[in-house]
């Protein structure tokens, strides 16, 4: 995905298309919030959450991923990273505050302050 000029840089967070209801992964969209910075939540056909994470890194102007896979696996990757290397590895059912955090980590990477 090619980015256009004038977009806001963001986070982005892809999300797999076996995934029908997006409302499953808001406390990640919470933490990236609580750090102030944007995101943007787009639907793709991969479903490996590194796979995801990785194209999502490597599309955003922040150069902040995060995949979702249909199972609930979540990946948090920076595009300094080797596909497959990954900052932060969770399940949707792992709890509130754990997505939450792993969302504020997200723009915590952006902001190059200590994670949570």
């Amino acid at each position: 995905m090619k980015y256009h000029k004038y977009e806001k840089p963001s986070i982005y967070i892809y999300y797999s298309s076996e995934i029908k209801d997006i409302s499953t992964f808001n406390h990640v969209l919470f933490g990236i919030e609580e750090e102030g910075i944007p995101y943007e939540v787009r639907e793709h056909k991969e479903s490996h959450s590194f796979e995801l994470s990785y194209k999502a890194a490597q599309d955003s102007r922040l150069a902040v991923g995060i995949g979702i896979h249909g199972s609930g696996k979540i990946t948090l990757t920076f595009n300094k990273l080797k596909k497959g290397e990954n900052l932060f590895v969770t399940t949707l059912d792992s709890g509130e505050e754990i997505l939450r955090n792993l969302g504020a980590n997200a723009g915590r990477l952006v902001k190059g302050i200590a994670f949570k």
